[in-house]
This record gives C-alpha cells, sequence and structure tokens, in this order.
C-alpha cells in the first residue's frame, strides 16, 4: 500500500467572499474597515444599490466575471429595490438560498426583524453607530463556512426560534 500523506486529505482554507450591500458611503467605510480588522484584506466587494447586488449574485451584466460571494452583508436601506426584496429574491432562488446573509438594519423594531427571518435571513444585527464599534467585529475569514461572533452588537433572534437579545456589553453569541 503506497504511502500518502495525511496532510493530502486536509481541505486547505480559503479566503472568503464577502459581497457588502449598503449605499451609504460613510456606513460602507466602516463596514470595510470592520472586515479589514477582522483579518479580511482580500475577497470584499461591494455595491451600493439592491438592483446590483442581484445582478452581482446571478452573474449578469458588468458582475459576470465576479465569484459568488460566501457571505453578503446587507444593509436593508436600498434604493431602488429594498434590502427586504434582494433577501427575498436571494433566498427564494434555488442556486443563490445556501448563501448566508447577515441583515443589518438601524433600527431593531421586532416587525422587521421578523420579516427578515420570515423571509430566511440569516442574521439580524443593528447598526452600530461608531467605528470603535464596527471593528468589534470577529469573523474567522479563513473557513469555507464561517461561523459568525459578533461582539458589542445587539443581535436579535427570530421570535420563533429563541426570543433572546444580546446585551451591547462584551457579550458574544453565535447565531445558529
Amino acid at each position: 500500500m503506497p504511502n500518502s500523506s495525511r496532510s493530502d486529505d486536509l481541505v486547505t482554507p480559503k479566503q472568503i467572499e464577502v459581497l457588502v450591500v449598503q449605499n451609504n458611503p460613510d456606513e460602507t467605510l466602516l463596514t470595510v474597515e470592520a472586515f479589514h480588522a477582522a483579518g479580511l484584506t482580500t475577497g470584499l466587494n461591494y455595491v451600493t444599490e439592491g438592483e446590483d447586488a442581484l445582478s452581482y449574485v446571478r452573474g449578469e451584466g458588468k458582475y459576470a466575471d465576479v465569484p459568488p460571494p460566501d457571505l453578503i452583508f446587507l444593509d436593508l436601506s436600498q434604493p431602488r429595490v429594498s434590502g427586504l426584496e434582494v433577501l427575498k429574491v436571494i433566498k427564494s432562488t434555488p442556486e443563490l438560498m445556501h448563501i448566508p446573509i447577515v441583515v443589518a438594519s438601524g433600527s431593531d423594531d421586532p416587525q422587521l426583524v421578523r420579516a427578515v427571518y420570515a423571509l430566511n435571513g440569516n442574521c439580524f444585527i443593528r447598526k452600530p453607530g461608531e467605528l470603535r464599534e464596527f471593528v468589534q467585529l470577529d469573523i474567522p475569514l479563513t473557513q469555507p463556512t464561517p461561523t459568525y461572533r459578533f461582539q458589542e452588537w445587539r443581535i436579535t433572534r427570530a421570535p420563533f426560534r429563541s426570543s433572546r437579545v444580546v446585551s451591547r456589553r462584551k457579550k458574544t453569541a453565535e447565531p445558529t
């Protein structure tokens, strides 16, 4: 029997592709800085409209040659095509529904949170307002299927799951 190295059987971790969908340039800068602080220096792409987000994930038009995202960070406030509509389209398309979507909003209105989870959003966060809070984002960025931990962010789970709300004081939650 030939000698084979067990390391040949291991999957080499890859840098993940993240699509940030955000129309506010200041918030885009904060989000990009947070991902850089978390170790993502390549594979970070962003679009400023929901319509462009849908073209990106479908590989249409000017996005025909981009790799599909491994994670989408979606701000709900989008011109033309709303963030909820983007979420609905992606999660109802069989070829795209596997992509985890972290939904961010300036509001944590319970009806909005329920709407996000009803459309199969993977995580809902209330957007922090300061750079210090943004850079507390802690995502292992080299796993093929990442696990997400957000520190100093208010994470709200859907009422039909756990109705727990994590406070903003250095507690860590891992969405399931």
